[in-house]
């Protein structure tokens, strides 16, 4: 009897995980377009997410947007970062944790949040959360692409010449939070 709780048990925790990972895994919201509100400079691209980048590396956002760290200074536990539009310095900045790397035009189309600074022998990892990308009325709006599973995205990305245009999966922080919550169940229902 106890093997079957536990059995019934798992594939409930199991059918609650696809459950979040479908809806985790879900189309990128425009919130104004949700909202049924005017398609304005507030458009929401990117909407508080979190991005990892170590020195030396870039990420690049829709419509031509790129954030590279240049160095850290570990004693300072403070980055360089620069903001570039293809290939066009727009804004450097020395930022240290907590601290808010804002880019304006007429209305603001990034805020980035420098959340952590790690510093270890074999290099460092900066954590921006939460990030918020707007639309930039200057360029075309992105083509944001829907996909059901990764090796259809990776096709994707690698036949277009436009980064700006596609945005790369990653592994979310609820997902995360959901596959430790799946393996700490399953081992309470396992010793039961």
């Amino acid at each position: 009897m106890d093997f079957l709780k536990r059995t019934c048990s798992v594939f409930f925790i199991f059918f609650l995980l696809s459950t979040i990972t479908t809806a985790v895994n879900a189309e990128p919201l425009h919130i104004n377009s949700a909202l049924g509100m005017d398609m304005g400079t507030d458009t929401v691209l990117i909407n508080g997410t979190g991005i990892f980048l170590t020195t030396g590396d870039s990420w690049d956002f829709y419509q031509g947007y790129s954030l590279s760290v240049k160095s850290v200074n570990p004693d300072k536990k403070q980055v360089w970062v620069k903001l570039l539009h293809d290939g066009e310095l727009l804004q450097d900045d020395i930022l240290s944790e907590g601290d808010i790397f804002a880019y304006s035009k007429s209305s603001e189309i990034l805020s980035i949040t420098v959340d952590t600074i790690y510093v270890s022998p074999g290099g460092e990892l900066i954590t921006f959360k939460p990030v918020y990308q707007y639309l930039d009325d200057d360029y075309p709006e992105p083509e944001i692409v829907e996909t059901t599973n990764n090796s259809v995205q990776e096709e994707d990305q690698n036949s277009t010449g436009d980064p700006s245009t596609v945005q790369t999966g990653g592994f979310t922080i609820l997902q995360a939070f959901a596959c430790i919550s799946a393996l700490i169940l399953c081992r309470v229902a396992i010793k039961k």
